[in-house]
């Protein structure tokens, strides 16, 4: 058993994962301390408004997520296992350009939020509060170019760092600004001050990164490159882009169609729900997923190696998740009320119906990196835009008979249920690979 163990321990990809999941649990802990904070400050109505605020920016900030942050994380991987500076450099413009429209994007939706808010809640000050949190997105590109390019490295230990201390600016931001009074809009003033200060310091970073690693130069990233070339990366980053976008708006979607329906202490007590059941993907998900999306992107070129660690990693991330999903549901109800007060203990109900669909997450981890380095991932993105049309059209079809709650379990379910499915496609498109590779190697 011991030696089966330092020998998984000596695997790189292990190494990096255990890295990266070490320092994932201070940012646990500090999301884990946030959420309790913003709870016992704000309340149910203030944790409510804070929710409804987040899944309309996450809604409507939909039009403005180009993709190029997963379009860099594949391609750049790839490009820089062949240590191709050129493809590094057509890639980096790439994801430079996108990020400039988003944030052209960001800036009109931050001048129209107040109207918009006006009209579907009847409060233009949601709005008002709406535009911190495109005015941080918009200082977390920088970051997330230097992110992923220490994720491609391999340099994890300060890549945790960063994001570890990213997160404890934030938390020691909004922690002042609760205690100050400033409620809501101090809660999202942390995350402009978060992201701002570490827009300067990725800036202040990247030069000796790029010594380090030979990158191209931020000159090199910014010089024009032909259409053809752009549209190389633009057929697979549409893609990626809606997949993304649709992506990201679970959960916020159906917070967004329940707060069209109930209070905001009720929109209040989901969030939380799908806050706590997020738990086991953050211990046992996230840290898999960012490795295996470079990882899986570096063994492109051996398809049989491909395939048998898709399957391997694909097992292994379902049996972990599980577990720790597990021993949630068992302490998650027992520890709520005590921690995040007792108006907040019925949040346990949601929570146990959430975090059993969660489990189904697991299957995502390996299957969405093979369908991006395929240029598959339209497959991914109609399931998903299907399920999500699926589940919302039966949450309203039971909402009047049921209630707003009930009918959100039954979307739900169908949704997690239907995006599962997508399994099946990946595993015929390995197999597919395999066989070819293998008669390309008998003709030969």
């Amino acid at each position: 058993m011991l030696p089966s163990l330092l020998r998984i321990a000596r695997v790189p990809f292990v190494r990096d994962v255990a890295t990266m999941q070490v320092g994932r649990m201070v940012s646990i802990g500090c999301n884990f301390l946030s959420s309790i904070l913003y709870a016992r400050f704000l309340g149910i109505g203030g944790y409510g408004s804070y929710a409804v605020i987040l899944a309309f920016t996450g809604v409507f900030g939909l039009i403005t997520n180009l993709g190029q942050q997963m379009t860099l994380t594949t391609f750049l991987a790839e490009a820089w296992g062949r240590q191709d500076k050129n493809a590094m450099r057509e890639i980096s413009h790439y994801y430079i350009l996108l990020s400039l429209g988003t944030a052209l994007l960001m800036g009109i939706l931050m001048l129209i939020a107040p109207w918009l808010t006006e009209r579907i809640y009847g409060d233009p000050i949601m709005g008002t509060l709406a535009r911190l949190v495109f005015l941080s997105s918009m200082f977390e590109f920088v970051f997330s170019f230097f992110a992923v390019a220490l994720q491609t490295v391999r340099e994890i230990r300060l890549l945790a760092f960063l994001e570890n201390a990213k997160t404890v600016v934030q938390l020691a931001a909004a922690t002042i600004f609760l205690i100050l009074g400033y409620e809501v809009a101090g809660v999202l003033w942390s995350s402009v001050i978060a992201a701002g200060t570490f827009f300067v310091l990725s800036l202040l970073l990247f030069p000796r990164f790029r010594a380090r690693h030979d990158f191209p130069h931020l000159r090199e990233m910014l010089r024009p490159m032909p259409w053809k070339k752009l549209w190389k990366y633009s057929k697979d980053g549409i893609w990626i882009a809606v997949d993304k976008s649709i992506g990201n708006l679970y959960p916020n979607i159906f917070l967004f169609i329940l707060s069209m329906q109930a209070s905001t202490g009720i929109v209040g007590l989901i969030r939380l729900a799908f806050k706590l059941a997020d738990l086991p993907s953050a211990v046992g998900l996230n840290s898999i997923s960012r490795m295996a999306s470079s990882a899986l992107s570096a063994m492109s070129g051996n398809a049989e190696l491909l395939r048998k660690n898709f399957l391997r990693l694909t097992r292994h991330t379902i049996f972990v998740h599980g577990t720790i999903s597990a021993a949630a549901m068992i302490l998650v109800p027992v520890f709520l009320p005590l921690v995040y007060g007792q108006e907040f203990s019925v949040a346990a109900y949601p929570f146990l119906v959430i975090v059993v669909l969660h489990i189904l997450n697991g299957l995502h981890t390996s299957v969405i990196p093979i369908l991006r380095l395929h240029s598959k991932i339209y497959i991914a993105t109609l399931m998903n835009l299907f399920s999500m049309g699926i589940a919302i059209g039966l949450f309203f079809v039971f909402e009047p008979e049921l209630g707003s709650t009930r009918a959100l379990y039954i979307g739900l379910a169908v949704y997690h249920v239907l995006i599962s499915s997508i399994l099946w496609p990946t595993l015929q498109l390995l197999r597919e690979r395999t066989l070819h590779s293998h008669s390309t190697r008998t003709i030969s």
